[in-house]
């Protein structure tokens, strides 16, 4: 447990920006899916509802420290032009979040067009871009590809987040 009193603690949420805890949930379930057999929940989904179950994994992940940072996390928000996988805000501090699996065909469209058209609805430029693998290598090199070319040409895209979720080998048979 930490040191700090009530006072100080709340002083300190104060300061925690949507994007940072977004970041940070990120990690904590890329974790569990990554190290702790989560990748199992994930690939045990239908294949059709598997982007909808990640979706409610990450919200329950987050609901807890959402609520005690004074974040609001809300899921399918729209704004406009559809809904948003993912909204976490404080006022006027918004980040988007788009998921999408590297079996969904549209996971291009998602990076280049989706994420861009909910950022401008909601007002915001923080965006995040989560791709999940679930066995398509050619797709994934390609998304690191174009994030990598988007960043060298001094476009702003999206920060693009990484979660491994195919079968992990055993460590007795690596």
């Amino acid at each position: 447990m930490d040191d700090l009193t009530p006072e100080q603690r709340k002083k300190n949420m104060q300061h925690i920006r949507s994007k940072n805890t977004e970041i940070e949930l990120l990690w904590i379930f890329k974790d569990w899916v990554e190290n702790n057999r989560g990748w199992d929940e994930v690939l045990s989904a239908s294949t059709s509802k598997r982007e909808k179950s990640l979706q409610r994994l990450l919200h329950l992940s987050g609901k807890y420290y959402c609520r005690q940072n004074n974040i609001d996390m809300t899921f399918e928000a729209n704004e406009g032009p559809g809904p948003v996988d993912l909204k976490m805000s404080r006022g006027n501090d918004k980040t988007v979040v788009e998921i999408k699996l590297s079996s969904n065909a549209d996971y291009i469209h998602g990076y280049e067009e989706q994420i861009e058209e909910y950022a401008k609805s909601e007002g915001t430029t923080q965006r995040v871009f989560v791709y999940v693998k679930v066995g398509n290598p050619g797709r994934d090199k390609r998304i690191e590809e174009l994030h990598a070319s988007r960043l060298n040409s001094g476009v702003n895209p999206p920060e693009l987040f990484i979660i491994d979720s195919q079968e992990q080998t055993s460590a007795s048979k690596r």
